[in-house]
């Protein structure tokens, strides 16, 4: 868990930056300062969501930059996520943030004003704030400083001028991956860099790279959070409820670099993050996306513990993503190869995809056919990434059918097959695939008036003109043969 450091004194408060503007004046009489009163430029607040559609509220609005801690404490490196230990468990903590003082809030969410702010470095996005030119600003926001006890040790002892320089927030973003040989980039994260109320903000690119939309003058804390506009990655080992799963990364001067080793409670965040993010927002093979995000239809929550479930590698929950109400998907941590993290990430949200297909008749629709075309996805969307995968098989729950209807002639194999959802027994069996030149998408055009294992042949029948559609009886008759 983050651990909040003591609380500071806000130099950037209306009270304080006064303060702070006066003792220039008086320090520097032949500067020609005019007597001015200083106004709010923005205003430091806190949300106080009471259930998870009020949270979804605020997280429809990409303008927010939240955070789950307060901003004018010190906060230590580490830690995956944050609750207040005034907010009971299984609701939503509290979330923080600092706006322009006249930009509208969301309607429906409880909040307090916590300090009025004047943020020299934002004048320029607040119209008509600008009253000093910079070199005063910077002065003012030095004395600001001094006057709440918050100068750098190196701004009293140091070379001031030095101190001063801009520097941009960048760095690396990598992950551990065994089956592409090391640490490769983690692509599509929001990093943030924070100075007090004040955050820049960059996505890594494929290879992990980043660099953010601003400078600093002095040191920043480095920051992500495991999520996107359409889906959020949860801490589930602190059970219903859990909190975002977030990287509380450095307070430093210059670039991040983080290496996310197999060995951290991250490794599973971001194997779960990659998978989404691709097929959300990646090469999906003219695949539908799964769930988007909107005020009725809140993004899609999925939990990860960093345990073993020898039940279930994954689960998909049709129901949780009402009203924000749980988390849609929960990924278990059941092998530590990446590209099974990875795929069993992508079968779960090709369940959230094609209920949103079926919606009304989701439970009207076989066992097998859930799971035979989730398995499709999985393999086809998982070896655009390792390129050689390949999951298990078994007959009449999780099959190949899929992959036969796609890929080229050859002998198909499993080694077992279920009796029921959640018990299967040994049994070798083998057949001559023969059926090729469907494509991912053209199945998939026909899944939304499917329901049945025979209704799914007979729509690929009627929809589609394929020569060896002749062998479409043998592939289906086979993969529910015990």
């Amino acid at each position: 868990m983050i651990q909040l450091g003591e609380q500071l004194e806000n130099p950037y408060s209306v009270t304080n930056m006064q303060k702070a503007y006066q003792s220039l004046r008086a320090a520097n009489p032949n500067s020609k300062l005019e007597d001015v009163t200083i106004d709010a430029s923005h205003i430091y607040i806190r949300f106080r969501p009471q259930d998870e559609t009020e949270l979804d509220i605020l997280n429809s609005d990409s303008t927010l930059v939240l955070y789950s801690y307060p901003l004018d404490h010190e906060i230590p490196e580490g830690g995956d996520h944050y609750h207040d230990p005034e907010v009971p468990e299984g609701q939503p903590t509290y979330q923080y943030c600092a706006i322009p003082k006249d930009k509208p809030l969301p309607k429906g969410v409880a909040f307090e004003v916590l300090e009025e702010l004047f943020i020299p470095e934002e004048l320029d996005d607040v119209p008509n704030e600008r009253m000093l030119p910079d070199v005063y600003l910077d002065a003012l926001v030095d004395e600001a400083l001094r006057l709440t006890g918050n100068l750098e040790v190196e701004d009293k002892f140091g070379n001031p001028e030095v101190q001063r320089k801009k520097w941009h927030p960048a760095g690396r973003i990598a992950i551990f991956d065994g089956d592409l040989g090391g640490y490769v980039g983690v692509h599509g994260v929001e990093v943030r860099a924070r100075r007090w109320f004040t955050t820049h903000k960059g996505y890594t690119a494929s290879n992990g790279y980043f660099s953010c939309d601003g400078t600093f003058k002095r040191d920043a804390n480095y920051s992500f959070k495991w999520d996107r506009y359409d889906f959020e990655i949860r801490n589930g080992d602190n059970g219903p409820g859990s909190d975002l799963a977030e990287v509380n990364g450095p307070k430093i001067t210059g670039g991040w670099n983080l290496n996310i080793s197999s060995t951290s409670n991250h490794w599973l965040y971001a194997l779960i993050f990659q998978a989404s993010h691709d097929y959300y927002y990646g090469n999906r093979l003219g695949l539908k996306s799964p769930p988007t995000n909107s005020f009725w239809k809140p993004k899609v929550k999925i939990s990860a513990y960093n345990y073993r479930n020898d039940e279930a590698n994954g689960r998909h929950c049709k129901d949780c993503r009402f009203l924000g109400i749980g988390s849609r998907i929960k990924i278990w941590e059941n092998t530590n190869e990446s590209s099974g993290i990875y795929a069993t990430t992508l079968h779960e949200l090709a369940h959230a995809s094609h209920w949103e297909l079926r919606k009304n008749d989701w439970l009207a629709t076989e066992d097998k056919v859930q799971e035979s075309w989730a398995r499709g996805v999985q393999r086809e969307l998982a070896r655009l990434r390792y390129k050689n995968y390949e999951p298990i098989y078994s007959r009449l729950q999780y099959t190949g059918l899929v992959p036969d209807l796609i890929d080229g002639e050859k002998w198909s194999v499993s080694y077992c097959y279920w009796t029921s959802k959640t018990s299967w027994n040994e049994s070798y069996k083998e057949y001559r695939d023969q059926v090729t030149g469907y494509s991912i998408k053209e199945i998939e055009d026909v899944m939304e008036n499917t329901s049945t294992w025979g209704v799914w042949k007979k729509n690929l029948k009627n929809n589609y003109t394929n020569e060896t559609e002749i062998y479409l009886d043998s592939s289906f008759d086979y993969w529910v043969s015990k």
